[in-house]
C-alpha cells in the first residue's frame, strides 16, 4: 500500500486536492491510501511515501517542518503546494521534489503526481529474510541500520507496523545483498543505511535521528 499525505492548514484547500488526487488517471485505490491532515504534528503518526505539503501552515513554517521530517524520514518523496516560489532555495535543504503552485493544481497535477509515483515505486524495494522462523519482506527504504550480535543480526526499522526484526542470516550475507542498495559496512558489527547516515569517525557513527553507532 502506498500512503500519500496531504497536509495543509485550510481544511477545505486540503479535501479538494485529496478529491483532486483520487480523480487522477494513475491513482489506484487498490494499492494507494491517501488522507489529510491539518495539523503538521500528525505527521509523526502516519504512514507516509509521499508528501503534498503547505508551507504556510499558519502557526508552523511548512520548510520547518519538512526538515523535522527528513531526520526521521528522508525518503518521502516531498511536493510542496505553495503559491511561494520564494522559498524555493529553501526548497533544496529539504530535498523538495517539487513546487506545485496552488493556482495551477489541474494543469500541473496529473505529470506531478506520475513523476512521483515512479520515485516511490523505484524506493519501496525489499529484502526478503526469515524472522522468527517467518518470511518477512523488510522494506529498505524503512531499514536505518543493522546490528550483529553474535548468531543473530538486528534490524532496525522505522515509519512501520514493526521497528524490530532479528534474522539468523549473517552479517556478510547481508552485505552481499545490501551491496546495491546504498548501505554501508561499519567495522565488524553494523551495516548502515547511508540514507540515515549523519556522521561518521573513526570512533563510530551517529544516525540523523542521534541514535550513535559505536564500535
Amino acid at each position: 500500500m502506498l500512503h500519500i499525505l496531504v497536509c495543509d492548514d485550510e481544511e477545505t484547500f486540503a479535501r479538494a486536492l485529496v478529491r483532486k488526487i483520487e480523480a487522477l488517471p494513475d491513482f489506484s485505490p487498490r494499492s494507494m491510501r491517501v488522507r489529510y491532515l491539518t495539523d503538521p504534528a500528525g505527521l509523526a503518526e502516519e504512514p507516509c511515501d509521499l508528501l503534498f505539503l503547505d508551507i504556510d501552515l499558519g502557526a508552523a513554517n511548512g520548510i520547518e517542518v519538512a526538515r523535522a521530517l527528513r531526520r526521521t524520514r528522508p525518503d518521502t518523496v516531498l511536493i510542496f503546494v505553495t503559491n511561494y516560489k520564494e522559498y524555493a532555495p529553501e526548497g533544496y535543504e529539504v530535498n523538495a521534489f517539487r513546487y506545485l503552485a496552488k493556482g495551477e493544481l489541474d494543469s500541473k497535477l496529473p505529470a506531478y503526481f506520475e513523476d512521483a509515483l515512479a520515485v516511490c515505486c523505484a524506493r519501496r524495494e525489499t529484502l526478503e529474510l526469515v524472522c522468527g522462523g517467518e518470511p518477512v519482506s523488510v522494506p529498505l527504504p524503512s531499514l536505518r541500520y543493522i546490528e550483529s550480535r553474535g548468531r543473530d543480526q538486528h534490524l532496525y526499522l522505522q515509519g512501520g507496523p514493526r521497528d524490530h526484526l532479528v534474522t539468523h542470516t549473517t552479517l556478510t550475507q547481508l552485505e552481499s545483498m545490501l551491496a546495491e542498495q546504498g548501505f554501508l559496512r561499519l567495522h565488524k558489527s553494523y551495516l548502515v543505511n547511508m540514507a540515515y547516515l549523519d556522521t561518521l569517525q573513526s570512533t563510530g557513527a551517529r544516525l540523523t535521528d542521534g541514535t550513535p553507532l559505536r564500535r
